[in-house]
């Protein structure tokens, strides 16, 4: 979190949120007008860098082209809030000793230390306290530890400065994501969600209780292995071909007649596509039970009740009607511009890769203390 004495003294009212991935930026600026919230303006820039591009060259390439873009559609913004995701964070929820916050704060990276396994000294280290607790006879705190590769945390603010932003804030996909359920739920639902936004390298998971996420994991099953695993199932060397195939077809053959017709259309490439996508949906589905299981060994109350979908993989065919009977509870693709008033019209083949980054822009200009 970064900030000038100047535009502290003299700050503007919007954060524009700015998701960096792999293949595109997503960007999202909102305003408040009578009070209400309005989508000021956004923006979905693809990205094409050769994956040997060395990481200075990209980080400009990038700069540029959130710098072109914001000044092409005439956003005037001077903050931004970026995050982050993968390898380089992560998040654990912990016990540590009741301790007032300043005592916490001198303390913090030895308390934290047994839980993160980066070297303490190559981190940036954040917490928040959920709940005060007795463990064993001893008052404790629950509490949210992050931790932060400073090298990663580093490239995005050197991408957003260049650009032109001050990087007021850098959170966590997984967060951003919770600021936007909390957005479009104001009211905590009876039982638990599951968030899963499915991005090119990384699904984020999330489980959100009452309001406050409880589990947080990054999975490496996500848009580019099922890519791999079309590039393979239709004998091509080339990814781009594979990525195409797979936004082509009409996707996942779940019913019997969307299977008999396409056995009767003699259509190889899209039941090709669909047996590919289907295995890696399976392993994925694997790995997040794994999480539903450790969040409903911890003896909570609240079970899971839906499973919201994001990310630029969520609009492939039937792809909410596959996970809802692999999981057995509702799936559905989250409209990150849901809570607006009036309606806004985005594309839906980019609507919900949009989530990240409205969850970012709804992040207000106090929250970078």
């Amino acid at each position: 979190m970064i900030s000038s004495l100047s535009k502290l003294m003299f700050p503007s009212k919007e954060i524009v949120g700015i998701d960096i991935g792999n293949h595109a930026v997503k960007i999202v600026c909102l305003t408040e007008e009578k009070k209400k919230t309005r989508l000021k303006d956004w923006g979905h820039i693809p990205l094409s860098i050769k994956p040997d591009v060395p990481p200075e060259e990209r980080k400009a390439i990038v700069s540029q082209e959130i710098k072109t873009y914001l000044k092409k559609r005439g956003v005037q913004a001077s903050y931004a809030a970026a995050s982050i995701s993968g390898n380089a964070v992560i998040v654990r929820y912990v016990k540590l000793p009741k301790l007032a916050k300043k005592e916490l704060a001198l303390t913090l990276n030895v308390e934290a230390e047994p839980f993160i396994p980066f070297d303490i000294k190559d981190v940036n280290l954040t917490y928040y306290v959920l709940n005060d607790v007795m463990d064993e006879g001893q008052p404790k705190m629950e509490t949210v530890l992050v931790a932060a590769k400073k090298d990663a945390v580093m490239d995005k603010i050197d991408i957003l400065s260049d650009a032109g932003l001050d990087p007021l804030i850098m959170d966590v996909d997984s967060f951003a994501l919770e600021t936007l359920y909390n957005r479009l739920n104001p009211q905590p639902e009876a039982n638990a969600v599951l968030l899963l936004n499915m991005g090119h390298k990384v699904t984020n998971l999330s489980i959100v209780s009452q309001g406050v996420t409880r589990v947080v994991r990054d999975i490496f099953i996500a848009g580019g292995t099922l890519e791999k695993a079309v590039q393979k199932a239709l004998k091509t060397d080339s990814p781009a071909a594979a990525a195409a195939a797979l936004k082509k077809a009409k996707g996942l053959l779940v019913s019997d007649e969307d299977k008999a017709a396409a056995i009767e259309s003699f259509d190889r490439d899209g039941i090709a596509v669909s047996r590919a996508a289907a295995g890696v949906l399976k392993d994925l589905h694997t790995e997040v039970s794994r999480s539903i299981d450790f969040y409903l060994s911890q003896g909570v109350d609240h079970s899971i009740s839906r499973i919201l979908l994001s990310g630029g993989i969520a609009n492939m065919g039937n792809l909410a009607a596959f996970m809802t009977g692999e999981f057995k509870v509702p799936v559905e693709i989250i409209d990150p511009f849901a809570f607006l008033t009036p309606p806004v019209s985005v594309p839906k083949e980019v609507l919900p890769s949009m989530a990240v980054a409205a969850g970012l822009a709804l992040r207000k200009l106090k929250d970078w203390k």
